[in-house]
């Protein structure tokens, strides 16, 4: 695309591109700035949004490192079950309520063959696993996967091979995992012992393809092309299928939102959402080095959620369509540490340790931003993968002994605990500081305010509960943050519990496993309007019965 027609295209984004473009979203995110004293938020019911889909705050399991083997598979292991699953970590999973969760990758999907995963164990063949350069021993594959996500009480999302596939074989997996009985496919699923189909409903059409690390890397239209043939087949097989086409891998890249128009200007009316993946970090490039700029990148995440919005809502009038994608935001974390030499690089053995992470306080604190970002944006993006689960940057960790919870699975469960039904309408004054663009890699470079407090506030009518989950990115100074409630009356508290520390490097461990965990923080009486302290540097939620 020419400098120009690029210009063009980007200026007719609408009004959110527009604003973004300008720098500002603060009021696209309900915020505006007060010189000084405490936050106020204003929340009342939405009058136009539905209960939110879970799926927002779902995880991610990919082939690589110790994710499955000795992550959530380890025949032989003590605290294996029956079928080699880990039951220390099914339980966890299973106490988390996960909702939905990738697999088999990432990079890893782009080389793989589905086949050599399923059917008798001792047939499966090992291979040299490219994306990461692992042993792949295949032991444990599609079928062992949807028996686990029945013991862990998670829904399947399957994940397509459009680097070495074909479009045969890509339908054909539909075929095997979806359709109950009487053809090739679905036979050789009933002769490896599951009678009924999978029903499997979210799919994603290949990996990041706009990546040169990628296997099978395809330019832009090549790659919508073969998204719709293989779409449009795979609803002749099952109409009912949600699928995923494969957006940017970054704002970083050269053809950042440019792919992504040009995939949805070849298979807009085949798909249903797009993908958006981000990792971060707290790096000289991203945001010297500096925690006060890394607890603002959330807003980051707002920000590339309207600019790929806006590109879908450009295809959408360019195509008449009256369809609206939806996003799926399937890759997020924090990920900046073990990214370089043997953190990424198994040296063809079996489960490596690749990847490992190690998450401290001001990790957990971001994270939780990035929860708050996520179910602001519930009524666009409706599927959210945390990457990953388990071992690889996930906040549960394995040994031979057990599991530890790492500091980002304390707001990663509280989401999952308590964030439920219907996001609430809040308005919020708060006061700002400042972040500066200089010396910034250039998708993260911008002179701009930032809230010190972000708020978001759930219901659940049914059950007559709230919830509320604030972010203090102040770093030195509690801040009071008072909560006026329209039309919705708190009662009592339930719950009210702060994620906080004098250190923001400091890490749980097998040894110390303690570092890092919520504390008790004293609550406001009920009412219309509750006044809660937040200690520097912290993460809090609280649960409200409402009336």
């Amino acid at each position: 695309m020419d400098p120009i027609n690029r210009r063009r295209f980007l200026s007719s984004l609408g009004r959110s591109g527009a604003l973004l473009a300008a720098g500002s979203y603060l009021d696209l995110i309900g915020y505006a700035q007060v010189a000084r004293g405490p936050v106020r938020a204003v929340i009342q019911p939405s009058r136009t949004r539905p209960d939110f889909d879970r799926r927002v705050l779902g995880s991610f399991l990919e082939h690589l490192g110790r994710a499955i083997y000795t992550g959530v598979y380890e025949p032989g292991s003590r605290l294996a079950d029956a079928k080699g699953f880990r039951s220390d970590v099914t339980r966890e999973v299973k106490e988390l309520g996960v909702p939905i969760t990738r697999y088999p990758g990432g990079n890893f999907v782009s080389g793989y063959n589905w086949l050599d995963g399923v059917g008798p164990k001792a047939q499966r063949p090992t291979v040299l696993e490219r994306a990461w350069n692992s042993i792949e021993t295949n032991q444990f594959g599609t079928n062992d996967f949807i028996d686990w996500c029945k013991v862990a009480g998670t829904e399947p999302l399957l994940g397509m091979n459009f680097g070495t596939g074909t479009s045969e074989m890509a339908v054909a997996y539909v075929e095997y995992c979806n359709l109950e009985r009487g053809t090739k496919w679905s036979e050789l699923r009933r002769s490896h012992g599951y009678q009924q189909p999978h029903d499997v409903r979210y799919w994603c059409l290949g990996n990041e393809m706009d990546g040169n690390w990628q296997i099978g890397q395809l330019q832009a239209r090549e790659y919508g092309r073969k998204a719709r043939d293989v779409a449009k087949q795979m609803r002749v097989i099952d109409p009912r299928v949600q699928l995923i086409a494969c957006g940017s891998s970054g704002t970083n890249m050269a053809t950042y939102m440019v792919w992504d128009r040009e995939v949805l200007e070849e298979c807009y009316d085949q798909v249903d959402g797009i993908s958006l993946h981000a990792y971060y970090g707290n790096t000289r490039n991203l945001t010297n080095n500096s925690a006060a700029r890394y607890l603002a990148m959330n807003l980051d995440m707002e920000r590339q959620i309207h600019e790929v919005a806006a590109v879908c809502d450009y295809v959408q009038a360019l195509r008449k369509s009256n369809k609206r994608l939806w996003l799926s935001f399937d890759e997020w974390n924090v990920w900046y540490r073990a990214r370089t030499g043997q953190a990424v690089d198994g040296g063809r053995t079996i489960a490596p340790r690749l990847l490992e992470e190690v998450y401290n306080l001001e990790d957990a604190l971001l994270v939780g931003g990035f929860v708050n970002t996520l179910l602001r944006n519930s009524d666009r993006v409706r599927v959210g993968c945390l990457a990953q689960l388990v071992n690889v940057i996930a906040p549960l960790v394995t040994n031979e002994a057990g599991v530890l919870r790492q500091s980002i699975y304390y707001p990663y469960a509280w989401a999952l605990r308590y964030a439920r039904g219907r996001m609430l309408d809040v308005r919020v004054e708060a006061e700002t500081y400042p972040i500066t663009a200089a010396g910034l890699q250039a998708d993260f470079a911008r002179n701009d305010q930032v809230p010190f407090v972000d708020v978001v506030a759930t219901i659940d009518a049914q059950n007559g509960q709230a919830s509320v989950l604030m972010l203090n990115r102040d770093l030195e100074a509690e801040r009071e943050a008072v909560l006026e409630w329209r039309e919705v009356t708190p009662t009592r508290v339930l719950a009210c519990e702060t994620l906080t520390g004098s250190d923001l490097k400091a890490a749980n461990t097998f040894e110390q496993p303690r570092l890092v965990v919520p504390q008790r923080l004293d609550a406001p009486m009920a009412g219309n309007r509750m006044t809660f302290k937040l200690p520097a540097r912290s993460y809090t939620v609280a649960q409200l019965a409402v009336t």
